[in-house]
């Protein structure tokens, strides 16, 4: 038979454990990443910023709140503060003249074009598009590598006198 002190003892332990083990909420498994501390911009339209993402190796774990985030905080995790200042996505550009395509966005893509005839009639037809005084700019043609070039060339570049 069980002594009643110990019986209460053994239930005091038991009722601990339960509330222990159903009053906890779990901890996350810690972050390799995590970043806070500014306005973080998403790709999600639900979400579009946040104020903290954490990350385990090549895995974004958590997107959301600060204080939250901290619950992926280990020993190990390294935290980076972004002081207020502002994170994009973004993508690793090994060399592009990023300002230029965004330029040549504007302009008349000549790239393509096989003779100075097919060049003269995108240039007719961006002038026709255009507002009075509105400049035209084409970039992309290699006459070189034409079918067939006008019948004025001037070291190698084509004359229009009209």
């Amino acid at each position: 038979m069980i002594k009643p002190s110990v019986l209460k003892m053994l239930t005091a332990v038991v009722m601990l454990g339960w509330l222990f083990c159903c009053s906890s909420e779990e901890i996350p498994t810690p972050a390799d990443l995590i970043i806070s501390g500014g306005t973080i911009y998403t790709v999600n339209d639900q979400q579009y910023t946040v104020k903290a993402v954490a990350t385990r190796g090549d895995r974004i774990v958590y997107v959301g709140d600060s204080a939250e985030a901290l619950r992926y905080r280990g020993e190990h995790t390294k935290v980076i503060d972004l002081k207020g200042k502002t994170m994009t996505p973004g993508l690793i550009e090994g060399h592009g003249h990023i300002m230029g395509l965004g330029y040549n966005e504007l302009n008349i893509d000549l790239l393509g074009v096989k003779s100075y005839d097919e060049l003269i009639t995108k240039v007719k037809e961006a002038a026709d598009n255009a507002d009075p005084g509105e400049w035209i700019t084409g970039r992309g043609w290699h006459q070189s590598k034409w079918d067939l070039a006008g019948e004025e060339v001037v070291k190698g570049f084509q004359v229009h006198d009209k």
